[in-house]
C-alpha cells in the first residue's frame, strides 16, 4: 500500500517513488533486501537519484528561500520552552528499538530535563513527577535537575508512545503547525507551563510477564527476564496484593507481602513455584529499590526475604543504573574502576570494555572521569 501511494505521489511531481514494489509478496517482503530508489512501476532507470547532478525542479536549478527563524524567548510569567529530542539508544518511538532489552536499561522512562533553578522555583526534585502542559495537552515525566537545560528551556525526549508509557507522549504537546513552504511539522518546539506532579504513591515493579499497567502514571521497559515498570497512584488501593497483581499481569501464584504502616512503604513477591516471578514496591516517596538486581532476580529460586529487600545482600556489588549498554556495565561499577585509577578513556575501556563497542556512551563516561575527583597518595 506504502509503495502505490509512493506511485501516487510521483504522478503529482514527487520525487520518492518505490511504485515498482507495490505486488511484491510476503516471501518476497520477508526476504527483502535494500534497494536503491527510485523503483518506479512506470519506467526504468540505471542512474542514481541526482547522479548527473541539478535540483528537483524542471529546469534543474535550486530555489533559494528566504527563512527567519522564530526563537521563543524566555518568560518571566512561568512560560518554559519545550524542546523535545533524541535520546542515544532509541529511534523514533521505539517501535523496534524498544524491542531490546538491553537498550532498553540506559533510560527506562522518559523524562523532563530541567535547570536547578527552575526546579528550585518550581519545588521540584530530582526523582519526582513533573507535568507539563501546554495549549494542544499535558504529559506526566520524570524529573531530572541538570544545568545542561539552560534555565527557562525544558528538554523531554520524544521517543515514549501510549504503548510504554499512559503519561509521557511529548509529541502530544507539540501544535500541529507546518512549515509553508517545505511542509516540515514544528515538531520540536511548544510553549509550556510546568507544575510538581504529586501523586498519593510511587511504585516499581518487575514481571517476568509483559506488564500494561493503566495507572495514573506508568512507564514499561523490556527487559531481559521480562517487563520492569515505574508507576505512582492518586488513590489508595483497597487491596495492595491485588494492585500488585494487576499490575505486574500475574493472576495465579503464591504472594508474600511486607507492609510498614509507619512509613507507607509496600512490597509484594509473587512466586510461580519456587520461582520468583514478580516484585512489587510503593511507598509516599520514589521507591528507592536497584532496579537491575530486582529485575535479575526474576525466574529466579530467590526467597521472598531476600527479594523484597531490593537491595543487594552483604558483600554483593551494587553496579548502579547502566551507562554501557553493549557491556551492560551500571555507573557504580564505572565510578569504582575510575577512583582506582581508570582515569582517561583509553584506561577506562581497557580496564572495563566501556565505550569499546558502539561508543555512544562515551560522552557520559567523559562526564564521569571529568566529575569523579582522583585521590592523590598524599590524601
Amino acid at each position: 500500500e506504502y509503495a502505490a501511494l509512493s506511485g501516487q505521489a510521483a504522478a503529482l511531481g514527487r520525487d520518492f517513488d518505490i511504485s515498482g514494489l507495490a505486488a511484491i509478496s510476503d516471501a518476497d517482503y520477508a526476504n527483502f533486501k535494500p534497494v536503491q530508489w527510485p523503483v518506479s512501476a512506470s519506467h526504468t532507470t540505471s542512474d542514481r537519484f541526482f547522479a548527473r547532478g541539478g535540483f528537483y525542479h524542471t529546469d534543474g536549478r535550486a530555489r533559494m528561500v528566504p527563512v527567519a527563524s522564530a526563537p521563543i524567548p524566555f518568560q518571566a510569567d512561568g512560560i518554559f520552552h519545550l524542546n523535545s529530542g533524541r535520546v542515544r539508544d532509541q529511534w523514533h518511538t521505539m517501535t523496534r528499538s524498544g524491542k531490546s532489552p538491553r537498550l532498553n536499561q540506559h533510560e527506562t522512562e522518559p523524562f523532563a530535563q530541567i535547570h536547578p533553578e527552575d526546579a528550585q522555583s518550581l519545588d521540584v526534585e530530582s526523582g519526582q513527577l513533573i507535568e507539563i502542559v501546554s495549549a494542544q495537552g499535558k504529559a506526566v515525566v520524570r524529573a531530572k535537575i541538570t544545568d545542561r537545560t539552560a534555565r527557562g528551556s525544558v528538554f523531554v525526549p520524544m521517543h515514549w508512545s501510549g504503548a510504554n508509557t499512559s503519561t509521557g507522549r511529548v509529541n502530544a504537546l507539540i501544535a500541529g503547525v507546518a512549515d509553508p513552504v517545505s511542509g516540515q511539522p514544528a515538531l520540536k518546539a511548544s510553549r509550556v507551563r510546568l507544575r510538581r506532579f504529586t501523586p498519593l504513591w510511587y511504585g516499581f515493579a518487575a514481571s517476568v510477564a509483559q506488564m500494561q499497567p493503566n495507572s495514573v502514571y506508568s512507564a514499561v521497559s523490556r527487559t531481559p527476564s521480562g517487563s520492569s515498570c515505574e508507576l505512582a497512584g492518586l488513590s489508595q488501593p483497597d487491596n495492595w496484593e491485588n494492585e500488585a497483581r494487576r499490575v505486574l499481569n500475574l493472576n495465579s501464584g503464591g504472594a508474600s507481602q511486607m507492609s510498614d504502616t509507619s512509613s507507607g512503604i509496600v512490597r509484594v513477591a509473587i512466586h510461580d513455584g519456587a520461582k520468583l516471578a514478580g516484585l512489587f514496591f510503593a511507598g509516599p516517596n520514589p521507591v528507592k529499590v536497584v532496579r537491575q538486581l530486582a529485575n535479575s532476580r526474576l525466574n529466579s529460586d530467590e526467597q521472598a526475604l531476600i527479594a523484597l529487600a531490593g537491595i543487594p545482600a552483604s558483600g554483593q556489588p551494587d553496579p548502579g543504573r547502566t551507562v554501557c549498554a553493549c557491556f551492560n556495565l551500571g555507573i557504580n561499577t564505572i565510578r569504582q574502576s575510575i577512583q582506582d585509577g581508570a582515569t582517561t578513556m583509553i584506561a577506562l575501556g581497557n580496564c572495563t570494555a566501556a565505550g569499546t563497542n558502539c561508543g555512544s556512551c562515551k560522552p557520559e563516561l567523559q562526564t564521569l572521569i571529568d566529575n569523579i575527583p582522583i585521590l592523590t597518595a598524599a590524601e
